[in-house]
């Protein structure tokens, strides 16, 4: 019988989460376009804000449920029962049902609160109340995906993901030519979708589940899995406090919705790019087969894989940095029609800032799959930092209250790489490849932002672009071990990758 966890089917896998990833891109990208022309900027504020609010219910409804799920399923699948793996779905899921409904019901008694927090106007209260149901029910539904995704079944899982964001363009199509859009019945057709959502998320789940075979007597005790979750309860909770719904959710009640609906748009941008980086594209699909190695006692490859996930993630925020420098105003400004303008430097703090969490992500992952758990809710009390860094640079408007939040990104990030090493994590990271990498950045960038001066954005745009592209190829960022490391996954499908691997090594 093939191991649930082979190469075979990873490719299979990552096959199906890039084109689902890719389809979910488009379309979320086409409704940040659309969205920011159709609503006044105070609404699309709004809209964004609340959208934030279902962004931060993920890390605080998880209390480290949905963590602990992806370390012990994984595992459980591969070398234990069919029933060990729904016992541990049917009850876990509960558990998370019933702390979404208590967080519900406390959101909704004290909505007027909430939303006057938020910054809502008296006219929104009373449209927006159904942001607290549609949260519960994109958490639900993310829930069961993620559980999917534990058991590598993507197709599944991003035929799902890429329907949340099918749905709602189809259906704000129908209200644009009904002349209908507003915030509330935006609302409403996100809650609509979202059920439609989780009930297929749910369905897939249990077909999977009726499927799976018994391979073995392993099993989880509920000391060990509560264990786990307990000390990931902890950085959930900080997470929570530093997420990307979190920080819009600040902006709105320190600097208001429509400076909150820039920021808002922005962070979509960001996305685009974000949701490709190794540490969040292929998270799901890595952690499971790590784990797997890692009980096997293959640590070298488990470090080489958390290396090159690190070093990708730089060149794919170095290359956006950079081109973010040279044309981050013009790129805004066309991309929002014109809302707004003289943004490419807060764009530009963002993807630094993007540097951080990404690598942050990569730490996190080492620090999960070799169980130091204890350890990483210790650190993550420095994410209570960003809320005053952010609280503090808002007196400077939101250049300041962004320098806020990045500075506290790098040093968390800078804290976090030491405690790792502390724990005896070790990461064969690639000095010299990654040299290469920020000198071809700061030459480039130096290079284009000159050409941006004298000959436009456009122009500097095209140039640079070409440049980066010509000087990664030139410079070969990937060392020997990284190539190897991805033939043995990809097998021939890596081999386009040749020209970017160093030869020296």
């Amino acid at each position: 019988m093939e191991n649930l966890y082979s190469s075979k089917r990873f490719r299979s896998a990552l096959r199906a989460f890039l084109l689902g990833r890719a389809a979910q891109g488009v379309v979320s990208f086409l409704i940040t376009l659309w969205l920011v022309r159709l609503l006044a900027p105070n609404d699309y504020g709004a809209y964004m804000a609340l959208w934030g609010l279902t962004e931060m219910l993920v890390p605080l409804s998880s209390l480290g449920l949905l963590e602990a799920v992806r370390r012990f399923l994984p595992e459980l699948a591969a070398r234990g029962s069919a029933a060990g793996v729904r016992s541990l779905v049917r009850w876990t899921t509960l558990a998370r049902a019933f702390i979404l409904l208590a967080w519900g019901l406390g959101a909704f008694l004290g909505w007027n609160t909430l939303a006057g927090w938020i910054g809502l106007s008296p006219e929104q209260f009373g449209q927006t109340p159904q942001a607290v149901l549609l949260a519960l029910l994109v958490v639900a539904f993310r829930y069961a995906c993620e559980m999917l995704e534990c058991l590598l079944e993507q197709q599944w899982s991003q035929i799902v993901h890429a329907m949340h964001p099918a749905g709602r363009l189809i259906g704000l199509v129908g209200l644009f030519l009904l002349d209908a859009v507003s915030l509330e019945l935006l609302l409403w057709l996100d809650v609509i979708v979202s059920v439609i959502c989780l009930l297929l998320a749910e369905l897939a789940l249990m077909r999977k589940l009726a499927s799976l075979p018994n391979l073995g007597g392993y099993s989880v005790s509920a000391r060990e899995f509560t264990g786990y979750a307990w000390h990931l309860a902890g950085v959930n909770l900080f997470q929570s406090v530093a997420c990307a719904g979190a920080q819009r959710l600040l902006v709105a009640r320190l600097l208001g919705l429509d400076t909150a609906g820039l920021f808002a748009f922005l962070q979509q941008l960001l996305s685009i790019v974000s949701r490709y980086m190794p540490a969040q594209l292929l998270a799901n699909i890595i952690r499971p087969v790590l784990i797997s190695r890692l009980a096997t006692g293959e640590y070298r490859a488990v470090s080489r894989a958390i290396a090159l996930m690190w070093k990708t993630n730089l060149i794919i925020v170095s290359g956006s940095v950079v081109i973010t420098l040279v044309a981050g105003d013009a790129i805004v400004s066309l991309l929002s029609s014109g809302r707004f303008n003289d943004a490419g430097i807060p764009a530009l703090l963002l993807f630094v800032g993007l540097g951080a969490v990404s690598q942050g992500r990569v730490v996190n992952m080492a620090m999960q799959i070799h169980d130091k758990t204890s350890a990483l809710r210790k650190q993550s009390c420095l994410f209570l930092l960003l809320p005053i860094a952010a609280w503090l640079g808002s007196f400077h408007g939101l250049m300041g209250l962004m320098v806020g939040i990045v500075l506290t990104h790098w040093f968390r990030n800078v804290v976090a790489m030491w405690w790792m090493r502390r724990q005896g994590i070790g990461v064969e990271f690639d000095r010299m490849g990654v040299a290469r990498i920020l000198v071809v950045s700061v030459l480039v960038g130096g290079l284009g932002f000159g050409v941006a001066q004298t000959y436009g954005p456009w122009v500097a745009f095209t140039i640079t672009l070409f440049l980066l592209i010509a000087c990664m190829i030139l410079v070969r960022p990937l060392s020997h071990s990284d190539h190897v490391l991805l033939l043995s996954v990809l097998k021939g499908r890596a081999r386009f990758l040749k020209p970017l691997v160093w030869l020296g090594q």
